[in-house]
């Protein structure tokens, strides 16, 4: 019998403010709910007024869209939320899965390229006269983007808070990618091993 592979998880999703997040989700999901069902059904009283079934006495159409309104947003902050506690990412020998809303999963060996690219992302705040405007602070994103014959699968190497995966981490992956024997892996396992090195490397 084959000893099995170790999982190693890699902190691309949120570590310490995922339960808060969840909840604020939660809390705000309820509050919209019941805000946007009052306003569909005071929209629909409006409609049936303006149709002329207002003197019928008929409820239908204010709870038809009072129901769409509240659903619509039910849905919406549904996928918040699952957006919240699934976004994860994992290795597993030189398979490498991604989780978000959707999983992806493929094994390093078989790509067929590997890039490894920072994407710079510039941060915005609120001006007292209520504009938005460029702060001048910049953070970049290391993004490591996979395709093989199935597939593409991207992989920001932060984590929902802007923090950089550990240096365990990067080597590990580094390692994963030795095992790929395509355009672009060699390159992409060096980075990594200099940025767990030393971070500034992201910025040459």
């Amino acid at each position: 019998m084959q000893p099995s592979v170790p999982r190693i998880p890699l902190s691309i999703g949120y570590r310490s403010s995922r339960t808060g997040r969840v909840v604020s989700l939660v809390v705000l999901g309820v509050l919209l709910t019941v805000t946007c069902g009052c306003v569909g059904a005071i929209l629909g009283t409006v409609l049936n007024a303006t149709t002329g079934q207002g003197t019928s006495g008929s409820g239908a159409v204010p709870a038809v869209v009072a129901l769409l309104s509240a659903g619509l947003v039910i849905i919406f902050v549904g996928l918040l939320v699952t957006s919240v506690v699934r976004t994860n990412a994992w290795l597993e020998g030189s398979r490498l899965t991604v989780v978000r809303l959707t999983t992806k999963s493929v094994d390093l060996r078989a790509a067929r390229s590997v890039t490894l690219q920072a994407t710079a992302v510039a941060h915005t705040g609120v001006a007292s006269d209520g504009s938005v405007v460029a702060t001048g602070a910049v953070t970049r994103t290391p993004v490591l983007t996979v395709t093989t014959d199935t597939g593409t699968v991207k992989l920001g190497l932060r984590s929902k808070e802007s923090l950089l995966i550990p240096p365990p981490e990067m080597y590990a992956l580094a390692a994963a990618l030795d095992t790929a024997r395509c355009p672009g892996a060699p390159e992409a396992a060096a980075w990594l091993r200099a940025m767990a090195a030393d971070p500034r490397t992201m910025l040459l």
